[in-house]
Formats: structure tokens, C-alpha cells, sequence
């Protein structure tokens, strides 16, 4: 059950990076832009590490927990991002 959970937050923690490098490194026109690709590669990311499981059960509560997760880290982005000059 751990590694199931550690799988859902890996999840979070990359989309966390990935907010903050883009709120640093990406040109102010181009931030919601890349934070909606970043959304889509940590959907990917979830997919991928779901399926890596052996483990069945829970499949689709695992995949919604990752994937809704990361939505909210990036929203949160996205607000900070509209605040930032």
C-alpha cells in the first residue's frame, strides 16, 4: 500500500517542480501555456506509473488521486502565475 501511495505523490512532487521551474524559467506570455503541458506530461506520468503497479486493485482511485493532485498544484500555478508581472 506504500509504494501505491508513494506512486501518487511522486506524481504531485514532479508537477510541483515542474510549476515552479516554469514560473521561473518560462517567458510571463508563455506561463499558462507550459503549465497546461506540464498538466498533460504529469497526466502521462500518472498513467505510466499506475500501470508500472502490479497491483490492480484500486487502479482508478489511484489514477484519479495522481492526476487530481496534480490539477490542483497546477491551479494553484496558474494562480500565482496571473499575479506574477
Amino acid at each position: 500500500m506504500a509504494v501505491q501511495r508513494a506512486g501518487v505523490v511522486a506524481v504531485w512532487i514532479v508537477a510541483a517542480i515542474a510549476a515552479v521551474a516554469v514560473l521561473i524559467l518560462a517567458d510571463p506570455a508563455d506561463r499558462l501555456i507550459a503549465l497546461s503541458l506540464t498538466l498533460a506530461g504529469s497526466i502521462l506520468l500518472s498513467f505510466v506509473l499506475q500501470l508500472s503497479l502490479s497491483e490492480k486493485t484500486g487502479f482508478v482511485s489511484r489514477l484519479t488521486s495522481s492526476t487530481l493532485g496534480a490539477f490542483l498544484v497546477l491551479v494553484i500555478a496558474s494562480l500565482v502565475a496571473l499575479a506574477l508581472p
